[in-house]
């Protein structure tokens, strides 16, 4: 919405009309030089034209010089305004008239200059004006025929002679009145229509403006660092988080390297490319500048899709793991566990428990939920795709009970599983004979299913050739087995389900386009278990009460939880489902961090809270390499001695004073020294 006064407005309008009449009277001298250069010219190589027509021309143009001389005098010291304009566009219309006398009278080829003319007046003032400056135009054109034919004036070349007006000549007047009214009326539409489509687009400017600037207020509101980068390996943008924790500003790294941001961050880490496999981390240290302390960065890189599926960057994902939870945070992981253990399968809706295992309570969930309940009540041919191990048979399955075919078979398919050269005989069936080994008919899998529902796990993985009759099938609802003469009518739901991108398939010529169509009527994408790690509390909880199924469920501490939810889980629900398992197996009432995987157990990050007074012990060894940065040594050793004193006296800077055997002025100035605060502070 705009903010601008009337009078700014009014303001704005006046000073376009002044540049458009400034360079009117511009052009206009520039025109009437041009038109004295031409007949100077013209009375030099041909003598008779002079003695007709330059001497009438030369009046004319020193009357027009003369009259623009006194316009650009005025503009000089007024503000051109409305009425003003309008003089100057009654004086071409002179102008015109005099070119069209001078070139042939009524059989001037000119007579269209009056046209653009009445458009500039258009443009520069109103549809009124321009008009008022058609019918004037025409007053002109008919006055100086009238004037010629009863002799009132001499024609252009001083000899001929014109009839009075015939009918002819009236209706090229007419015409000519007519051509000027529509183009008038054109031009102001026309006009209209412009001012209206760039207002839309200075206000999809605007509204792409704020978009832009409510996005990075998102962005720079996470707390964790992200930085984005384009296909090419360039930043693009930065958070302010970003920014804080690489100690770095927005003009150092856009439009730079983002490999080579690693590698000046950290010059041992080995860096060679920022690709990275979807839910991979990696972990960098350095050292900021003016600081002694080393950061520990793990970050995580995600492609970023377009509409069409197309790759078009990257997003970078930077988390501080050189501090541990607050207090604060673990007490409400507790509640959270209370919480879920004290829960039955009962409370949680009846859409999940149709799901088993696969439950959350996530955002992108219960969108999912909400989408399989809707799906259900449908016959629509149903695409799910998603990670290995997240579940998309249990999905396929709940769709099946949720429908009008829960009574009937549900038969799930593993399209990769299957030889290619029984995968026909499998899905359609086959008569006895056939093929070698076919002993007796067989019905297949797609009759099997009938008034039910057939699975097709993994329908990526399917031979070109079976696309094919898989679509004619999908087509026609009949199948024809293999040896079979004729086509045998089908009721089958079918779904399908890959852990493949098939759009990419369709592009590279792997998968059918038609079939994809065919197939993705509505589509159902299960996200991977690390893009929901809000639900890993609520999985646990879910699982152990299905492995157990009692009510003697194990206690998972939030050490153990904690180490949970760090993990990456590239086997998804699955893969928790096994870890879980193990752990029931080592464990008793309790799971513990040592009852879970080797690559589950991830070390606890470097902090204050986890130094040990053996750490601090000064060893002199012989084997030391030399050289060394001596001060940086004795101030890392120093630091250490403060935050264990600090550790032992619970933060009482008192108290850790003298432990370490020095007055507390001493020991305070050494915190502001290295930067070190305690929870106490009032120093009791």
């Amino acid at each position: 919405m705009s903010t601008q006064t009337p009078a700014a407005t009014a303001n704005a309008s006046t000073s376009s009309v002044e540049f458009d009449v400034r360079w009117m009277v511009a052009g206009r001298l520039c025109l009437l030089a041009l038109a004295l250069l031409g007949s100077s010219v013209a009375a030099w190589v041909w003598p008779e034209f002079a003695v007709n027509r330059v001497e009438r021309l030369y009046h004319i143009l020193a009357a027009l010089f003369a009259f623009s001389a006194v316009s650009a005098w005025w503009l000089r010291k007024h503000v051109a305004g409305v009425a003003f304009t309008a003089v100057q566009l009654f004086a071409d219309i002179v102008v015109i008239t005099s070119i069209i006398y001078i070139t042939g009278d009524t059989l001037s080829p000119f007579l269209f200059l009056y046209l653009p003319h009445v458009m500039a007046a258009s443009i520069l003032l109103s549809r009124r004006i321009a008009l008022i400056l058609s019918l004037v135009a025409t007053s002109a054109y008919l006055t100086m025929v009238f004037a010629i034919s009863y002799r009132y004036i001499p024609t252009a070349d001083g000899v001929s002679t014109i009839q009075a007006p015939s009918g002819g000549l009236l209706l090229q007047v007419v015409g000519l009145f007519s051509g000027m009214i529509l183009i008038a009326v054109a031009t102001s539409f026309l006009q209209s229509k412009l001012a209206s489509s760039r207002l839309m687009a200075e206000q999809s400017k605007r509204d792409l403006s704020k978009l832009d600037q409510e996005q990075r207020a998102l962005i720079n509101g996470i707390q964790d660092g992200v930085i984005s980068v384009t296909l090419d390996e360039t930043v693009a943008n930065l958070n302010q988080a970003a920014r804080d924790l690489l100690h770095i500003s927005e003009l150092d790294i856009v439009g730079k390297p983002f490999p080579k941001l690693l590698k000046d961050l950290d010059p041992h880490s080995n860096v060679r490319q920022t690709a990275v496999s979807q839910g991979e981390s990696r972990e960098l240290e350095f050292t900021p500048a003016g600081s002694t302390k080393p950061v520990r960065l793990r970050y995580q890189g995600s492609p970023v899709f377009n509409e069409t599926g197309q790759q078009t960057g990257m997003i970078f994902i930077f988390k501080d793991i050189t501090k541990l939870h607050s207090i604060e945070e673990q007490f409400k992981m507790q509640e959270r566990l209370a919480e879920l253990l004290a829960k039955k399968e009962s409370d949680f809706p009846a859409s999940q428990t149709k799901l088993s295992n696969f439950v959350g309570e996530s955002p992108v969930m219960q969108k999912v939920f909400k989408l399989i309940d809707r799906v259900a009540a449908s016959e629509a041919t149903v695409l799910i795709g998603g990670e290995s191990g997240t579940g998309k048979e249990l999905v396929a399955k709940a769709i099946h009970l949720g429908s009008s075919r829960a009574s009937g078979p549900f038969v799930p398919v593993n399209c990769g599983a299957i030889p290619e050269n029984l995968i026909e005989s499998e899905l359609f069936g086959h008569k006895k004979g056939s093929f070698t080994g076919a002993d007796s008919d067989s019905l297949g899998l797609f009759r099997q299913a009938e008034r039910g529902t057939i699975f097709l796990d993994e329908i990526g993985e399917l031979p070109t050739a079976m696309q094919t009759k898989l679509l004619r099938a999908l087509q026609e609802k009949k199948v024809r087995p293999v040896g079979g003469e004729r086509d045998i009518p089908i009721n089958v739901r079918v779904i399908a389900a890959t852990n493949r991108n098939l759009k990419r398939e369709v592009e590279s010529g792997n998968f059918r386009e038609d079939l994809y169509y065919r197939l993705n009527v509505i589509n159902i994408q299960l996200p991977a278990l690390r893009e929901r790690k809000e639900d890993i509390p609520l999985l646990v909880n879910s699982i152990l009460r299905h492995l157990v199924q009692n009510d003697k469920t194990p206690v998972v501490p939030p050490a153990t939880m904690q180490m949970l939810l760090e993990y990456r889980y590239p086997g998804n629900v699955r893969e928790l489902e096994n870890i879980l398992e193990r752990a029931l197996v080592l464990s008793g009432e309790v799971i513990l961090p040592d009852h879970l995987p080797d690559g589950v157990r991830i070390p606890e990050p470097d902090s204050k809270l986890s130094i040990k007074p053996a750490e601090t012990q000064i060893i002199i060894d012989e084997s030391i390499e030399f050289p060394v940065q001596l001060d940086q040594v004795l101030a890392t050793i120093e630091r250490r001695y403060l935050e264990v004193a600090l550790i032992k006296s619970r933060g009482v800077k008192k108290r850790a004073a003298e432990l370490l055997g020095m007055n507390f002025r001493s020991f305070r100035y050494r915190l502001q020294k290295f930067g070190i605060s305690s929870e106490d502070e009032a120093d009791t």
